[in-house]
């Protein structure tokens, strides 16, 4: 591990910095605004502070950690490159036609969404292969100059190319990038099975599409980004031999230059690196099974871990455009501190989806913003002090909370403000909880097996509620929870994911053939891993079979373990108890069918020693300890009277391993507050984290 590493996780509303000296072990964190014009600006800005608070500067550090919301938003904004798909004769209208799902089954009248590319740039072009990858067509590459005249007429900045079977064979894909590349300077062209090399011609299409869509995007930001970094005047000032490296949206991590040739793999990575961080500072204090809970200003962000290693799905979708790639499985629900309350046309209280976002914000921000929000909530009912600045800097106005709480809800539903404030937190855990559940209980999980671990700047402060309505007993509140997502960037591994289709039933496969395959997989991961100049000791394949029952539409991957040759005797019983966890039901007298392989290929980083705090007594030493502060806290069942209680309020910088807190308690730090309801029992464990047992 580096002496020095940064890493700025960069959201919509803060950029999220922290800087940790290995030789030290200390840990300094910065929260700036995010700069929408250069989300570059914001990073340097974010890093330096960071920095100075170590007294330190950019020349000092030796590796530096990025997480980014760029493509995500390029895609929600629709603000990528005027891009172009060229496909096979008779195929123009993949992308429009997309799967038959529809949002609601029986609506007639229901529009499918724009596709990234509009039918007027898909271009389509002689050729084919077999599903066998042998060609049945010859590429017609003459017609390849008319139709680059013609992408050229219509101002086409990027290209993806999309050919039938190229999975299988992927030589006309290749030959025809070859020549756009050379017909159309300046222009980015993708082969899809250079992006994704899998079945599934729509899905394949779709994330080559969205990946050529977003590489002038990302080569602009990265660019911008390393020369700021580097630049020794109102830069960084890195040195040009540091290490810079992006998270993709598995939790791993991507060189600089990986990023910008495969963009698409950093789309929904924002919330990855507090997933990877939760999972490694849970594992500080010996809890490996996780419900991770993310509570941002416009979202929530779940996630389940099991053993210590996140949920990875290999189908999302960013905006009604799907994406075929490994993705940490996140179940995002519209339910943050900005999320607005409002009555709806029934007089029920609704929370959400829609925010007050940064700007105009809550009203407690004093930007403008009248209308109620979950921050307001939380400032009327005490959770906050009326002198808390958010950020460490932006002084919240009470007064205009309770007015927004008083107009908009309180004197509607004949309630006093405090009763419409807890009533907001209330349907704004309601929420929450259902988001879990689908995570957890619609998976096959208890969610009451598995520990709660908030974060983000309002996570802790809502976390004992949700705990409380799903009977988990334990919830591990980390160190710097608000910027959780940061940490991750250095703690997270370098990963790269190699595939294959090959479908046949497992009963007519030869295992001589399979153990080949497998082996051909580990090399080309282990080829990808030293190009990164990773050392042999520190990488690790993991092998895996897409597995089905014959008939079935898509596959559940299952890890190849130990020796392969065992590993795969063993897939059907892995596979059918692998279905009845995730679906309730198998058939063990159905036969079984393989759809590919692939490998996991890791390059294992030095993770952080992260600092050991030091021993205190169960006493909380008096520096500690900030005062009191009276807070409103809803019933514990519903229609149960709330209360207003005092609370003790502390200062988690002093805080000691051993030191116990009892609620009604409030414990701050600069990132996020910590709420605990009445004999709720903390626990401040050595490795930072503070350890909450529910009173349930």
């Amino acid at each position: 591990m580096s002496q020095l590493s940064v890493a700025s996780d960069v959201g919509g509303t803060f950029t999220d910095s922290i800087a940790y000296d290995a030789a030290t072990r200390r840990i300094t964190v910065a929260k700036v605004p995010t700069t929408p014009t250069n989300r570059a600006v914001g990073t340097v800005q974010g890093l330096k502070a960071a920095l100075a608070l170590q007294e330190k500067s950019g020349a000092d550090v030796d590796y530096v950690g990025h997480g980014m919301t760029t493509t995500t938003n390029a895609v929600i904004q629709r603000t990528g490159a005027r891009t172009a798909l060229l496909c096979n004769r008779g195929f123009r209208d993949i992308l429009l036609i997309g799967r038959q799902n529809r949002p609601s089954l029986f609506d007639i009248d229901v529009v499918r969404p724009e596709p990234l590319v509009p039918r007027e740039r898909c271009f389509t072009v002689a050729g084919r292969m077999n599903a066998a990858g042998e060609e049945v067509e010859p590429l017609d590459e003459g017609a390849l100059e008319q139709i680059a005249q013609e992408m050229k007429d219509a101002g086409v900045q990027a290209v993806a190319i999309l050919f039938l079977h190229s999975y299988a064979n992927p030589s006309h894909e290749r030959r025809a990038r070859e020549k756009l590349e050379a017909l159309l300077p300046g222009v980015v062209v993708c082969a899809s099975a250079e992006v994704v090399s899998e079945f599934r011609e729509f899905e394949r299409g779709s994330t080559a599409v969205m990946n050529a869509y977003l590489r002038p995007v990302m080569e602009n930001y990265l660019r911008s980004l390393s020369h700021l970094l580097r630049d020794p005047g109102e830069g960084l000032g890195l040195g040009a031999d540091r290490p810079i490296m992006v998270i993709d949206a598995a939790g791993g991590l991507m060189t600089i230059d990986g990023a910008r040739t495969k963009p698409v793999h950093t789309v929904l990575s924002g919330p990855a690196g507090g997933v990877v961080a939760s999972a490694h500072v849970a594992g500080l204090a010996d809890i490996h099974d996780i419900i991770t809970m993310d509570i941002g200003g416009t979202s929530t962000d779940i996630s389940l871990i099991r053993n210590g290693r996140p949920a990875i799905t290999r189908s999302a979708v960013l905006e009604t455009v799907p994406i075929r790639l490994p993705v940490i499985d996140i179940n995002a629900i519209g339910a943050g501190g900005g999320s607005i309350a409002w009555i709806d046309e029934g007089g029920a209280l609704r929370v959400g989806p829609m925010s007050a976002e940064a700007i105009p914000g809550p009203a407690c921000y004093g930007r403008g913003g009248t209308l109620p929000t979950v921050t307001d909530a939380n400032i009327v009912l005490g959770r906050f002090d009326s002198q808390t600045r958010l950020g460490g800097d932006m002084l919240m106005d009470l007064q205009a909370a309770e007015t927004a709480i008083r107009v908009h809800l309180a004197e509607p539903m004949g309630l006093s403000i405090a009763e419409a404030a807890a009533g907001v937190l209330r349907v704004a855990h309601a929420n929450i909880v259902r988001g879990i559940r689908v995570v957890s209980v619609e998976r096959g999980y208890d969610p009451r097996s598995f520990a709660l671990v908030p974060f983000g700047g309002a996570g802790p402060m809502h976390c004992a509620p949700v705990a409380r309505e799903l009977r988990m007993k334990t919830i591990l509140v980390p160190p710097t929870p608000g910027i959780l997502c940061a940490l991750g960037q250095l703690v997270s591994d370098l990963r790269h994911e190699v595939n294959e289709t090959f479908i046949a039933a497992h009963a007519d496969l030869a295992e001589d053939t399979v153990i080949a395959r497998l082996e051909e997989l580990r090399a080309r991961g282990n080829a990808l891993l030293a190009a990164d100049s990773v050392p042999e000791p520190r990488r690790s394949i993991e092998l895996r079979a897409d597995v089905r029952y014959r008939g079935q539409s898509y596959e559940l991957s299952i890890i190849l373990e130990g020796d392969l040759r065992a590993a795969w005797h063993t897939l059907p019983e892995k596979f059918h108890e692998a279905h009845r966890q995730r679906f309730g039901h198998a058939d063990p007298q159905a036969p079984i069918e393989i759809v590919g392989f692939g490998a996991t290929a890791v390059g294992h980083i030095d993770a952080p020693a992260l600092p050991v705090l030091p021993a205190g007594g169960e006493q909380c030493g008096p520096e500690a300890i900030r005062g009191e502060r009276t807070i409103y806290f809803e019933g514990a069942q519903p229609g149960e009277a709330g209360a207003f209680h005092t609370a003790t309020v502390y200062h988690r910088e002093h805080l000691c391993a051993g030191n116990v807190i009892v609620g009604p308690a409030v414990i701050e730090e600069v990132s996020a507050t910590t709420v605990l309801y009445p004999d709720d029992r903390a626990v401040v464990h050595p490795s930072g984290n503070i350890i909450v047992e529910v009173a349930l």
